[in-house]
């Protein structure tokens, strides 16, 4: 959960609860989905893995970001080292401001 993630906080986002941090989106539902948001490299190992493109909209995927496959997301030992990636990934970013 990431409730208990230190620098991540929770919030709504496309109605479904979310996780940020510095932020910026790293992780959410989103329907019957989990998805992540990635750096290059762990985004092809986790497309590799079975990760499908996350497109809140059809047709307009959102760059970045991958829906976690179902065989990963039915283990908790096997989404955590994917949170953490997503997470360690928007730590490096500079901070988001608000607008």
């Amino acid at each position: 959960t990431v409730n208990g993630i230190p620098g991540a906080s929770v919030r709504k986002m496309f109605g479904y609860p979310a996780g940020f941090a510095n932020g910026h989106l790293f992780t959410g539902l989103f329907r019957s989905g989990w998805f992540v948001r990635l750096p290059d490299a762990d985004r092809e190992e986790l497309a590799a893995a079975g990760g499908t493109p996350f497109e809140p909209m059809p047709g307009r995927p959102m760059r970045d970001y991958l829906l976690l496959p179902p065989p990963i997301v039915e283990d908790p030992a096997a989404v955590a080292p994917w949170l953490t990636r997503a997470l360690e990934h928007v730590q490096q970013l500079p901070p988001k401001t608000k607008r």
